[in-house]
This record gives structure tokens, C-alpha cells and sequence, in this order.
């Protein structure tokens, strides 16, 4: 499940989505107290304006000094309606010249230098609608830190100037602005995003899931119909498109490989077609030329002469009609009209009979064919007798013609645990190396191949081996080396 292409995607936007919801947490949570400041601002933008209007002339004297008795009367009037501000009496430079703090802990901001710049932007404020708010401006008590203030200026008795400067939101407010640092408002603000984010990852989940069932479908119909062809196909990993794209690779190997196959059988449908004309035109010419002899001549053959002629005939005859067998039967083994027919029975009474039906042959050819010493045990083997024994024959046919006389040909029988091997062994002239990969081919043989042997071999012995081999899932094996013999093994399962 964690594979599906759709719950990747919820899970790789999850995360996004968290952050996403955490940033705007923060964005909101920063521009709600900046729209709080601007709020506050803008409610008090004239208040330092009205105190300074409101009162008597004083503050400051011609001499640039405060009268701190004024100052402390005026802020203990200004901070009992709103104990969050703070007033300061700044000269021409904004040089802080007296506060009224009851209760001050740190320096004393007295002295303080407060910047002019958004003091001057706040004063244009009041007559410019451009000017935007808030304006931060320095917090005498903490200079380092910005803070929204009023400010007005002061024209005392005798000229001079100073300014009333007012902190709208003094260590009182701030406090408790740190107090609700924890409240159940924000609480709830950062449940509320965390669900939002989980609705959205949720919502895109099912969303995915909707818009990626078309490709599930036809992932799942691609792997059907590839594992119907691929019985050893294995699970696949990754999400929807990997597994698609290995589906396609997948098929398109195997129309690669069918493509072949078809090219690979028409090529060998036109060597067949061409091959039988020539095995079966040779013997025919043969049998046609000694027939019309014997018939021309009439009775001016002598007796002797005429058997011999027909003699050579009839053994053509007999070829022909064997290669017409061996296609016959090979034809039927490649279109599956043959399957092999288990059976127990003992492997060395088979080995034995075939030892025995060909020893007349292997006498007249001065071979001698043997059954290997040890290979008369009782063992059982299950698999179609009736093909077996045509193997064994092939291979013994095929020894017995190229092994000169004198040589020999032993079949053996060795105990492999599940299985027992059964080999044919001669001591004929070998095949060259190069020549090993093509022997299984139909009408192969080698080009230096003994005439004798080749004349009366229809070519198809050994493709007709492997091919009853493979039914039985086994694998035929050839050993050989020039001018010291060949062998060839094949495995068959013990019966249990």
C-alpha cells in the first residue's frame, strides 16, 4: 500500500503542507500584532496632540527645562485612563528631558536620544492619508527596540521648542501582551491550522487516489497480461509508474523476442522446405537410376548384377522412408502434438535391449557396444519410455556412424542422488569445438563431416534428442574432443 503512487503523494505533501500551514501560522501571528500596533496606533495618532492642547502653557520653560512637577501631575492624569502609555518630554533634537515612571527599574531613560526621522513622519501623518501606519519609533526605556508612539509638538512661553512624545505601548502592555504569549485564542489558532493542514493532505489523498485509478487499472492490466506469459515473473516494486514502465520494458522485450522467434522460423521453414527436397531428390534419383537400369537392360543383365542394382534400391528406399519418419516425427514434437507420458520403469533393462538391438549393426561395422560396468543396477527412473528409447537409439545410431572400426561405444548409467545421468561415450573422430554450438540444428553437419556417415544420416537424430530432452525438462550435455570420441549425458528423476 505504502507504494501506491497516491499515498506517496499524500505523504511528500504532508510535510509541505505542515510547513505551509506552520509559515502561515507564524505570518498571521506576526501580522495580527502588526495590525494590532497600526490599530493603536491610528486610535491614538492625535493624543499627544490633545494633552498638549489640554494643558497649561509650562512643560518646558524658555530655557529648554521641564517642570517636572507638571510632567509627573500630567502623566499620573494620562496614565490612569490608560496605564499602557508612557510620556516623555523630548528638546529640539529629541534628547529626552524628564518622564513621569513611578517605580522605573533599569537606567533611566533621561537622556535617551530618541531618532527624529519617524518622528517626522508620524507629525506629516495627520495631514498626509499616504503616510502608513504603523510608524515605529524609539522606546526611550529600550532603545534598541521600535514601538508605536504619539508625538506633538511644544511651543513654550519666550519661544523654544520641544516635543511631547507618548509610548503607546508601554512595559505595562507589553507584559501583558506576554502573557497572552500562551493564551487559549492561540491555542486554539494552532489546532485549528494543524487540522486544516491534515483536512488538506486528506483531501489531496483522496483526490490522487480519484485522478491516478485509471493508471492503477491499467498497471494492473499490463502486469496481468505480462505475468500471464512470464510464469516466473516476480512482484514488482515501486509506485504505479515504475511498475508500469517495467510492464512496458517487459512486453516490449517480449515483442522483441516473438519478432525473432518469427524471423528465426521462417528462415528455418525455407531451410527445411529446402533441405527435405535435397534428402529426399538424392535417395529418389538413386532408386529412379537403378530402376531404369535394370529395366532398359532386361536380360542383358546377368542375374547377380540385376540383384545387386536392386539391392541398392531397396536401401534407399529404406532411407527415404526413414527421413521421412524423422521429419515426420520431428514435425510433430515442435507442434506439440506429442507429450511425454510419465511412467516408472528400470533404466538399465532400456540401456540393455538398445545394447542388444544395435550389437548386429555395431558387428558389421567392427564397433564394439557395450553397456559400462555398474550400470546394471535396479534403479527406477519416471519419464515415456517409448522417448527415451528413441533417444538412446539416435544417440547410438550416431556413434555407431562415426566411429571407425576397431573403436567403441559404451552407454553408462551413474547415481546423481534425485536423479540418474545416462551417458553414450564412443571413441570416433570428436567434433571440433566451433562445431559443439550447431550439432541440436536440423540438417546440420560439419563440412569435413565423413562421407560415408553423412550419406546415410538424415540430419535430424540429434535436433529430435534435444527436443524430446527439453519436454522432459532435461538437458542434453556433449563432451568431445578430435580423434578421441564424444560423449553425450543427460539427466533423468529417480522415481520415488
Amino acid at each position: 500500500m505504502w507504494r501506491r503512487l497516491h499515498v506517496r503523494a499524500a505523504l511528500v505533501a504532508a510535510p509541505l503542507l505542515l510547513g505551509l500551514g506552520a509559515v502561515m501560522y507564524f505570518l498571521l501571528q506576526h501580522y495580527s500584532a502588526q495590525a494590532a500596533l497600526e490599530a493603536g496606533q491610528r486610535m491614538n495618532l492625535g493624543l499627544a496632540r490633545y494633552i498638549v492642547e489640554h494643558q497649561p502653557p509650562g512643560l518646558i520653560n524658555s530655557a529648554g527645562r521641564p517642570d517636572k512637577g507638571l510632567v509627573k501631575e500630567l502623566a499620573v492624569q494620562v496614565m490612569a485612563i490608560n496605564p499602557s502609555v508612557e510620556l516623555y518630554l523630548l528638546d529640539t533634537n529629541g534628547r529626552v528631558l524628564a518622564h513621569a515612571l513611578e517605580g522605573l527599574r533599569g537606567p533611566d531613560p533621561v537622556g535617551v536620544q530618541v531618532d527624529m526621522a519617524p518622528m517626522r513622519r508620524l507629525l506629516s501623518a495627520e495631514n498626509d492619508a499616504g503616510v502608513l501606519l504603523p510608524v515605529l519609533g524609539t522606546d526611550p526605556r529600550s532603545p534598541a527596540r521600535a514601538n508605536i508612539f504619539s508625538v506633538w509638538a511644544i511651543a513654550p512661553p519666550g519661544g523654544g521648542m520641544g516635543y511631547l512624545y507618548v509610548v503607546l505601548n508601554g512595559s505595562a502592555a507589553q507584559g501583558v501582551a506576554a502573557g497572552l504569549g500562551n493564551s487559549g485564542a492561540l491555542r486554539a489558532m494552532a489546532i485549528g491550522a494543524a487540522l486544516s493542514t491534515l483536512l488538506a493532505a486528506a483531501v489531496l489523498w483522496l483526490a490522487w487516489r480519484h485522478l491516478t485509478r485509471p493508471l492503477r487499472q491499467l498497471t494492473d492490466e499490463l502486469k496481468s497480461f505480462r505475468d500471464d506469459g512470464d510464469a516466473g515473473a516476480q512482484s514488482e516494486s515501486g509506485d504505479e509508474i515504475g511498475v508500469l514502465r517495467n510492464a512496458v520494458q517487459t512486453l516490449r522485450q517480449r515483442i522483441a523476442q516473438q519478432f525473432q522467434r518469427l524471423e528465426d522460423s521462417d528462415r528455418q521453414r525455407r531451410e527445411l522446405v529446402s533441405n527435405i527436397s535435397h534428402d529426399l531428390r538424392t535417395p529418389l534419383s538413386s532408386i529412379q537410376g537403378y530402376v531404369e537400369t535394370v529395366l532398359l537392360r532386361g536380360e542383358a543383365i546377368d542375374a547377380p548384377t540385376r540383384a545387386a542394382h536392386l539391392r541398392t534400391a531397396l536401401r534407399h528406399v529404406d532411407l527415404l522412408g526413414k527421413r521421412i519418419a524423422d521429419l515426420f516425427e520431428l514435425s510433430k514434437l515442435d507442434a506439440g502434438r506429442i507429450e511425454p507420458r510419465q511412467e516408472m520403469f528400470c533404466l538399465a533393462e532400456l540401456l540393455q535391449d538398445v545394447v542388444q538391438n544395435y550389437r548386429l549393426a555395431a558387428e558389421r561395422r567392427g564397433v564394439s557396444l557395450s553397456l559400462a560396468a555398474g550400470s546394471h543396477m535396479k534403479a527406477k527412473v519416471l519419464a515415456d519410455i517409448a522417448m527415451i528409447e528413441r533417444v538412446l537409439q539416435n544417440l547410438v545410431d550416431n556413434a555407431l556412424r562415426y566411429t571407425a572400426s576397431g573403436g567403441t561405444v559404451v552407454l553408462a548409467i551413474e547415481n546423481h542422488g534425485a536423479f540418474m545421468q545416462i551417458s553414450v561415450s564412443d571413441t570416433g573422430r570428436g567434433i571440433e569445438t566451433n562445431h559443439l554450438p550447431h550439432i541440436f540444428e536440423r540438417y546440420w553437419r560439419a563440412s569435413d563431416a565423413e562421407e560415408a556417415g553423412a550419406s546415410t544420416s538424415s540430419g535430424l537424430g540429434l535436433a529430435i534428442v534435444k527436443r524430446i530432452l527439453d519436454l522432459h525438462g532435461s538437458v542434453v550435455r556433449v563432451h568431445s574432443e578430435l580423434k578421441r570420441g564424444t560423449r553425450f549425458e543427460f539427466l533423468l528423476p529417480q522415481a520415488a
